[in-house]
């Protein structure tokens, strides 16, 4: 039986069991990530349950909400992706579960989707929803260091040697490990935050803060710095997975990406875990340049589905979208 089950009456043991038996887990469907990257009281999160007749779940899918002003003092939650979570999926023990109706659910019930991102593409008719193909980019590290080190591009290869050279011939240099994430996010701000259209509301820097907290408490935090004369100037936090690493986010100031510091600490990383069965997943946005520098490690795409639906009234429409004209005036 497939039921909409709210976060406060899920039953979170057996949601978590089944994430983690899923052949496609990530660390995205866990209740307790979910919980770090929905936060109330204007984020929240629901699940679409395959409940079996002993009460065990089969199979599940998060939906992620956003509470948005629709005008005035009118509200509606919305089905959003939230930030650090580039998509999601149907997590069950089975292969791929019939996906038909968790969608025909999440469409029944909630009628406007303005960003929802998913690991297969839904197995409906589409033609109430606007469907775009997404890709991540991920290393095989199995093959080995050396098989994976052939696949980067010449340019990688000769910034790569160019870093290294720096980091061992010059003492200034040096690659080390912390738990602190608070020169991360300094770096992020005073580097990259102006170059986001909108900017990044402080909300957003609390909502990293609680993620990485809980990763750490679960041991899948790994956070490295790269220093200059004792002066931080590049990091990168990881998420490790006992099959999947994920290259969750980074920062850098000028002389960290003069010294091509981030491509030494990723290929430090690829280096310590080659020739196990992980895959290193770079989170790929859709920004060109990023894609590109991600491309030449050899990275492969993987893809991910983008879905936006709009089923509201005309009146909610006619309410929509004047109260977003507006709000410009």
């Amino acid at each position: 039986m497939l039921k909409i089950i709210t976060r406060s009456q899920l039953n979170t043991d057996a949601w978590n069991a089944c994430v983690a038996s899923s052949r496609h887990v990530r660390v995205y469907g866990y209740s307790w990530y979910l919980d770090a990257v929905l936060p109330a009281p204007d984020w929240q999160w629901v699940g679409i349950v395959n409940v079996d007749t002993f009460g065990a779940y089969q199979a599940v899918m998060p939906v992620p909400l956003r509470r948005k002003r629709v005008a005035g003092i009118l509200y509606r939650w919305v089905v959003h992706q939230p930030f650090f979570c580039p998509f999601l999926s149907i997590f069950s023990a089975a292969e791929w579960p019939d996906t038909a109706p968790f969608f025909e659910q999440l469409l029944r019930r909630f009628r406007y989707g303005s960003l929802f991102c998913l690991q297969r593409q839904p197995g409906i008719d589409l033609s109430s929803v606007a469907c775009h193909l997404r890709t991540t980019h991920t290393i095989d590290l199995s093959v080995g260091y050396n098989r994976v080190y052939s696949t980067y591009t010449r340019d990688r290869k000769l910034n790569l040697r160019r870093a290294r050279h720096a980091f061992e011939a010059d003492n200034r240099w040096t690659l080390v490990e912390s738990t602190d994430i608070e020169p991360l996010l300094t770096l992020f701000r005073e580097n990259h935050a102006d170059a986001i259209d909108g900017g990044v509301a402080d909300w957003a820097y609390v909502l990293f803060r609680k993620l990485a907290h809980s990763l750490h408490e679960r041991g899948l935090f790994l956070l490295r710095y790269a220093v200059c004369d004792g002066q931080i100037e590049a990091g990168a936090l990881f998420v490790c997975e006992e099959t999947r690493i994920t290259y969750l986010f980074n920062a850098a100031s000028p002389l960290g990406r003069k010294a091509n510091a981030r491509t030494m600490l990723i290929d430090q990383l690829i280096q310590e875990k080659a020739g196990q069965p992980v895959i290193f997943d770079f989170e790929s946005p859709e920004k060109p340049s990023i894609r590109s520098f991600y491309q030449s490690f050899g990275a492969i795409e993987e893809p991910f589905w983008a879905m936006r639906w709009n089923r509201l009234s005309a009146i909610e429409n006619w309410l929509r979208i004047g109260w977003s004209y507006f709000k410009k005036l």
